[in-house]
């Protein structure tokens, strides 16, 4: 009874057994790879009756797949930090030319700005400095025509002072003696001299009317008072015309000062003009530099970027390959070690398998 129940086992083992093998390699046989091996083995054991020199092929195979499984790891590694310094170097590049043009931008704002205001102040410069001519123009008029005046003023109280010494001489000789007969001519020249005189025509009135007088009557009485006369009118000609000089020397004296500050006045506004059409220049001069260097760092900035993209993804493309291609090699690995693995040790449910194939 007993052995009954150990042969049943020992047949219904066989049958699992044979069912798992089954299985095992109709899973293999799906798979396009493990379906081209197990059809390689099946030529094989039909051509040569033993699975001796199939074994020693899909072994070789297997050590294929391992050496190239290897090479792929050192060349994915070799990528690998080919990817990490690219990736690093364009990133370094990518904040170098992004701060350029931050930098730049800047640069180009501040100048524009400052631009702006150098050439308001320009403006403002030249309307000063047209403002300076002016006045100078203006107070250089005015300064010769009161010194014209004073030189006109002067001249005639030159002239005046002149007249009354004359006809002091004059009435002198009188006095001395001479007759009028005698000294008419030089009288009636000098009574035309004083009522010519336009200036102080009013003042010599009282003169002429004493000279007119000494034509019919003439006394010591009225020749001293004449003299006298003639001496107060000339004391009052010689202090107006120091008045008129002293006024004439302070306004010239004024003059030299006030021409000066203006003059002074004006290089510095031109110094100024100057200086700010340099600077205007030179602002001109940065604008243009760094919008030529922004559009530069912009366009490497770009680029970098572009090429970062393109790294990231050429990166990317290398691991999933690596990733697909090893994962490929694993599974094929696994196939043919199951596959050795019913070679070696279930080759005989692996040949009634593959006899029944085709």
């Amino acid at each position: 009874m007993y052995k009954l129940i150990a042969l049943a086992l020992i047949v219904s083992s066989v049958f699992a057994v044979q069912k798992d093998t089954k299985t095992i390699l109709a899973e293999i046989d799906a798979d396009n790879f493990g379906n081209s091996i197990l059809s390689t083995v099946q030529m094989y054991l039909q051509a040569r009756g033993n699975a001796e020199e199939i074994l020693v092929l899909l072994n070789q195979v297997l050590a294929g797949l391992v050496d190239d499984q290897n090479k792929h790891d050192n060349v994915i590694r070799v990528d690998r930090a080919a990817c990490t310094r690219i990736v690093t170097d364009l990133e370094n590049s990518i904040a170098y030319h992004t701060a350029q043009v931050a930098a730049n931008a800047q640069m180009r704002e501040d100048n524009e700005k400052a631009l702006a205001e150098a050439e308001n102040d320009v403006r403002q410069t030249i309307q000063d400095i047209e403002s300076n001519e002016r006045t100078f123009a203006q107070e250089e008029a005015n300064r010769n025509k009161a010194h014209d005046t004073w030189v006109r003023k002067n001249g005639e109280h030159d002239d005046a002072i002149a007249a009354v010494d004359e006809a002091t001489k004059l009435v002198q000789h009188l006095s001395l003696g001479a007759t009028f007969a005698e000294l008419k001519p030089k009288f009636e020249a000098v009574q035309k001299r004083l009522i010519e005189n336009e200036s102080h025509g009013a003042l010599f009135q009282p003169i002429v009317t004493a000279l007119t007088e000494l034509a019919t009557k003439v006394d010591q009485k009225a020749i001293q008072r004449i003299l006298q006369l003639l001496s107060q009118l000339r004391q009052q000609l010689v202090e107006a015309r120091s008045v008129l000089e002293d006024t004439e020397n302070r306004q010239a004296q004024r003059w030299v000062e006030f021409s000066t500050h203006l003059s002074n006045e004006h290089n510095r506004l031109v110094d100024r003009k100057n200086q700010l059409e340099q600077a205007i220049q030179t602002f001109k001069t940065n604008i243009d530099t760094a919008t030529h260097f922004y559009e530069v760092h912009q366009l490497e900035l770009e680029q970098a970027q572009e090429t970062l993209d393109a790294e990231h993804e050429w990166c990317d493309l290398q691991e999933n390959t690596y990733s697909f291609q090893s994962s490929e090699r694993t599974r094929q690995q696994e196939i043919l070690e199951r596959i050795l693995e019913h070679l070696t040790e279930k080759l005989t449910a692996t040949s009634q398998y593959l006899g029944g194939r085709f």
